[in-house]
């Protein structure tokens, strides 16, 4: 297993983290699913990620089973769970959230604690004002209970980037991949730039790997899966402390963990072929790269609304799929709460006469306001 020290902390944490919310809780035992996280840390894997919800609420229940057995060596794990701003009404409902989290994992205090599932800005807002989430997890740290204050975001990378150096967090949690990489990456590299610890989620983006794997085989170097291809890139970017993969049996264990076994840092001039690798293979999708919203005159955030048209062109997506996709994007995703829509395109032809890729995103922004206004009619 390959280690790296977690920003500043001193900390030196695993290149391949637990994601906790894979647990199949309806054939297994909260027992057998513990066994499973005990198999992890034997392997080496170090980090350990959860959060109240998680697999009907289980999830943090059976962590704290397999945490129990580990009580030892508690010195030698690192623990983080989380809790959303929005569930939260003011700093002693934050406190209160803490000390359940740590019930359940039974253990007496928690390293890293994130301010959740940070999409918009209003929602940062939430968590920082005074006498709110961020202030009660202040004086959590204070009494011992939490070690360390991280966010947890979906934000494109600029934004991120803005949350970083605003200075309040030790680590940040980041829905990175390598399919959708060019759109956050900004954010893991002012990150480390700034000494902050960068834990990358949704490794597999959110199982297109593994579920096109065919169409994937290009990323791939040697006999190597895409699955292992996608796991070695993250392992492989200095930038990246941690790729937190959401396992559900041993299996998928030992091979995270083989990955690591001959994964090399890349430079800077190995992350620039990997670019070209994905726009020659996927020259009709988005990579994200954000020259167009840059360009555009209304200031639409165009590469988030490509993000979410990828799909239709990488899943074969039909209207009420991508209709549907579109809703969730904007209650859920990276769609939340964005200041301009495909509606509002001006169709000045900014974006196109700069996209690498040569996109038509005129046309395919009218296509997402077509259901933008399907999923209005329904309401």
């Amino acid at each position: 297993m390959i280690y790296s020290e977690y920003g500043k902390t001193g900390h030196k944490v695993s290149a391949v983290g637990f994601g906790g919310m894979r647990f199949n809780t309806k054939k297994r035992t909260d027992e057998e699913n513990a066994e499973i996280i005990l198999h992890a840390y034997n392997k080496g894997i170090n980090y350990f990620d959860t959060a109240p919800g998680y697999c009907e609420d289980k999830s943090e229940t059976i962590f704290g089973l397999a945490f129990e057995k580990m009580a030892k060596e508690r010195d030698k794990f690192f623990v983080s769970t989380k809790v959303m701003p929005k569930d939260i009404n003011g700093a002693e409902e934050g406190i209160a959230s803490v000390k359940k989290s740590l019930e359940r994992l039974k253990i007496d205090y928690i390293d890293f604690f994130h301010v959740w599932c940070i999409r918009t800005w209003e929602q940062y807002k939430t968590a920082m004002k005074k006498g709110g989430l961020y202030e009660g997890l202040l004086k959590c740290k204070e009494e011992g209970l939490i070690k360390h204050i991280c966010v947890s975001t979906h934000l494109p990378g600029n934004e991120v980037s803005k949350i970083i150096n605003d200075g309040y967090f030790e680590g940040v949690l980041m829905g990175v991949n390598i399919l959708n990489f060019r759109f956050r990456w900004e954010g893991a590299v002012v990150a480390q730039k700034a000494g902050i610890g960068v834990v990358a989620m949704n490794p597999l983006a959110g199982g297109l790997v593994p579920g096109y794997q065919k169409r994937l085989e290009f990323i791939t170097e040697g006999d190597e899966t895409p699955v292992e291809a996608a796991i070695r890139f993250l392992v492989s970017a200095p930038q990246i402390n941690v790729a937190l993969v959401g396992f559900n049996n041993k299996k998928e264990i030992d091979i995270a963990c083989k990955v690591t076994e001959n994964a090399q840092p890349f430079s800077e001039e190995d992350l620039e072929k990997i670019k070209q690798k994905m726009s020659k293979n996927m020259d009709v999708l988005c990579t994200g790269c954000g020259y167009c919203e840059k360009s555009c005159p209304v200031k639409i955030p165009i590469p988030r609304f490509m993000q979410v048209y990828n799909e239709k062109l990488f899943c074969n997506k039909n209207d009420q799929d991508m209709i549907n996709r579109l809703n969730e994007n904007r209650k859920w995703g990276i769609l939340e709460g964005v200041y301009a829509d495909p509606k509002d395109c001006v169709k000045c032809g900014k974006c196109e006469e700069i996209c690498t890729q040569h996109l038509n995103i005129i046309e395919r922004l009218e296509k997402m306001a077509e259901w933008d206004e399907a999923v209005n009619s329904k309401q």
